[in-house]
């Protein structure tokens, strides 16, 4: 009764698999059957007697059964498989809803005013379910974490603090509706909701439409105790930097405050300056400079107790001298490509006008510009030998890399496939498939006159930002060995013959530039100063020493004030951000409405599914029946 009382209080997921359980009659049945009867002539009295004699047989042969170990086995198998079949479960429940939730925490430095980010964290927690994504939104959404359980997402959620950026509220949600678009679920924007790169929030909400449940969680008050360096750059005079920080003071009253200075010399070497006076009248900005900053990493502070502290800190890099060594090699002298590489100061150009038999892999990269001058056999197995050494090479369009003019190796190495050189009377317009070499450079008027009519050979490994409508790729790179090789399609020769009008842009040293900083590290003195927010992809998977701690990436977000070490180059951070040091700005209006349901997650029934324990049990008692059969030498 027992059995069967417990049996009947769980509920199943097949319960008309329990008609198995009617498999247990025919066992009894076999286990109790009798010889088959006959007729036989007897007196009353015998009879009645013989009846009582059957009758104690029944019974004795019912005690029989139950005390046989075996049937009690067999017994166990049937009911145990029977009930395992009809799937038994037993329900819990839990507080968490039952939905798919994305929480965006917003990022940005306002919210490092009062506790905001801290309140942010400490409140999450209530909106998780069962499956949650967790988005920073910092200048681009960062999944922190995706599809992952409560508790885990609440782990990730402690784990992350505010940045010095102004955050994108508006692609985090478009990324969150994208994580949901298959199921639907809940949406949490956790924020000031002050200020915004992109579509304002409520445009974001009411772009993304239906399926979704989208609450605005509002966080923080006004306050005018703030004082930030919202701009800085550098100046160079007579050889010397000069640093020119502005600074605003959001107050009403004046602020007088001290700015401590420190450099780090490229050795290590700390020198601590005398502080700096920085007074600011109220609700306005004052430009303060600070006199030939050495070459290092120099850390202004201004020494206040304020709303954001990141707003407080400004940092400079000027990098050492001739930190890098690239060889030129070309059969012409004064090319705008040797010249726009001369210009980096902190790049060392050797110029040849052959290739050496044996290249040192101490050149951060080696440019090929040969121009008419076909390479010898001899010189593309010292390049090959280069590159498979683990050196970088540019390769310079020219007549030289026709296919006619090439050798197997240098073929190999490229990464286009040449045929021969192609003219256009009128000009081939080129055009920007988007990269780091082509960001921000205007290459919508170069044109072509004459160039290298070529094809794409490795879609997977090498990349292709530069080509014609015709798909002929002008630029492209991609690994080569154990080194890259880059191809530059835009032949820098002058004269009644060039081939295209390149080297007058301006964008041609900034490309130059960005090459060196690509392969060596090195560029502009604004390749080492930016502003938080920036993005910088890498050449490969390197170690990066960011101000929060090491990581390993090919992609660098500069989210944090401070500074960043990739390889030898040291890249200072600013936030330079009036829009997020200005903390009297009020929260947007209009949220009050925003929100559509929102309500706080409800309790849901969770299946303990208990089929696998039958299961267990039923497998035992079959092992326990084979022994016993064995034991009886029936098997």
């Amino acid at each position: 009764m027992a059995i069967a009382d417990s049996l009947a209080s769980l509920p199943f997921i097949f319960p008309l698999a329990l008609i198995g359980l009617l498999s247990v009659i025919p066992l009894i049945i076999l286990y109790m059957l009798l010889p088959k009867p006959f007729k036989v002539s007897m007196p009353s009295v015998m009879f009645l007697m013989k009846v009582e004699e059957s009758r104690e047989k029944i019974y004795s042969s019912i005690t029989k059964i139950v005390k046989d170990p075996l049937f009690i086995a067999q017994l166990f198998v049937l009911i145990l498989l029977a009930v395992a079949a009809a799937g038994p479960y037993i329900l819990s429940y839990d507080t968490l809803s039952d939905e798919t939730t994305v929480i965006i925490i917003d990022g940005s430095a306002s919210m490092q005013i009062g506790d905001r980010f801290g309140e942010a964290q400490r409140d999450a927690p209530r909106y998780l379910s069962q499956v949650n994504t967790v988005i920073l939104a910092e200048s681009i959404p960062v999944i922190i974490a995706e599809n992952v359980s409560a508790a885990e997402a609440e782990r990730a959620i402690q784990s992350l603090s505010a940045k010095a950026v102004t955050a994108d509220v508006g692609s985090a949600m478009a990324s969150a509706a994208n994580i949901l678009s298959a199921k639907g679920g809940s949406v949490y924007v956790l924020s000031d909701f002050t200020s915004w790169d992109g579509l304002n929030p409520i445009e974001a909400k009411n772009l993304l439409g239906g399926g979704l449940n989208v609450t605005f969680v509002p966080y923080g008050t006004e306050t005018s105790n703030n004082m930030a360096i919202i701009n800085g750059y550098l100046e160079k005079s007579n050889g010397t930097y000069n640093y020119h920080f502005m600074v605003r003071n959001y107050d009403t009253g004046v602020k007088s405050v001290y700015a401590n200075v420190t450099t780090t010399l490229p050795n290590g070497t700390r020198l601590v300056y005398s502080p700096l006076t920085v007074a600011v009248p109220g609700d306005s900005a004052e430009t303060f400079v600070f006199k030939n900053v050495s070459r290092g990493t120099t850390e202004i502070r201004l020494v206040t107790n304020d709303a954001i502290e990141s707003d407080n800190y400004a940092y400079v890099s000027i990098p050492g001298t001739q930190s890098a060594e690239v060889l030129y090699i070309s059969d012409a002298n004064r090319l705008p490509s040797q010249i726009a590489l001369g210009l980096i100061p902190e790049l060392s150009v050797k110029n040849v006008d052959e290739v050496p038999e044996n290249l040192s892999l101490n050149y951060s990269f080696v440019v090929v510009n040969m121009g008419d001058r076909v390479l010898t056999s001899a010189e593309v197995d010292s390049l090959h030998a280069y590159v498979s050494g683990g050196g970088d090479l540019v390769f310079v369009a020219g007549a030289y890399l026709e296919a006619a003019n090439q050798t197997v190796n240098l073929s190999k190495m490229l990464p286009v496939r040449i045929n021969a050189t192609a003219s256009s009377i009128d000009g081939t317009q080129i055009y920007a498939i988007g990269s780091d070499f082509t960001s921000g450079l205007d290459l919508n008027s170069v044109y072509m006159k004459t160039y290298l009519d070529a094809e794409t050979r490795n879609l997977t490994a090498t990349a292709y930002p530069v080509m014609t409508m015709e798909g002929v790729p002008i630029i492209a790179y991609g690994p080569y060995s154990n080194g890259t090789v880059f191809y530059f399609g835009l032949d820098d020769h002058s004269g009644d013959d060039a081939w295209n009008n390149f080297a007058s842009f301006p964008a041609f040293p900034v490309f130059w530039i960005r090459i060196a900083d690509y392969f060596a590290g090195i560029g502009d003195i604004s390749e080492y100063n930016v502003k938080a927010g920036t993005i910088l992809t890498l050449h490969g998977d390197t170690e990066v020493i960011t101000p929060d701690g090491k990581i390993t990436t090919n992609r660098v977000l500069y989210d944090t004030v401070g500074v960043y070490t990739i390889g030898q180059k040291k890249v200072a951070v600013n936030m330079y951000n009036d829009k997020e040091s200005n903390t009297l700005t009020p929260r947007i209006d209009g949220l009050e409405n925003a929100n559509g349901g929102g309500e706080l997650p409800t309790q849901y029934e969770i299946k303990n599914n208990l089929f696998y324990i039958f299961a267990i049990l039923a497998a035992i008692f079959m092992i326990l029946e084979l022994y016993l059969l064995r034991k009886r030498g029936d098997i």
